[in-house]
């Protein structure tokens, strides 16, 4: 993925389960298309729903270098 480097999550089985822990899914059982980033403490640090699409990788590697400043 473009030189990541670290764990990243996907909801796909069981279906739905991390959706519904960070409430992004959907009344019909399909997930919102949703980026969290957590740093190594386990906080949230970046959050944003997407109303369809792909989201832009500056965005997320601008949130990124945030975090990596810290």
């Amino acid at each position: 993925m473009g030189g990541i480097n670290f764990p990243m999550l996907s909801d796909f089985w069981p279906h739905g389960r991390v959706c519904g822990q960070y409430d992004c899914l959907r009344p019909q059982g399909m997930p919102k298309r949703a980026v969290f980033i957590i740093d190594k403490q386990g906080t949230i640090r970046f959050a944003k729903e997407y109303d369809k699409g792909v989201p832009e990788n500056a965005e997320l590697f601008s949130e990124l270098d945030k975090i990596n400043q810290d």
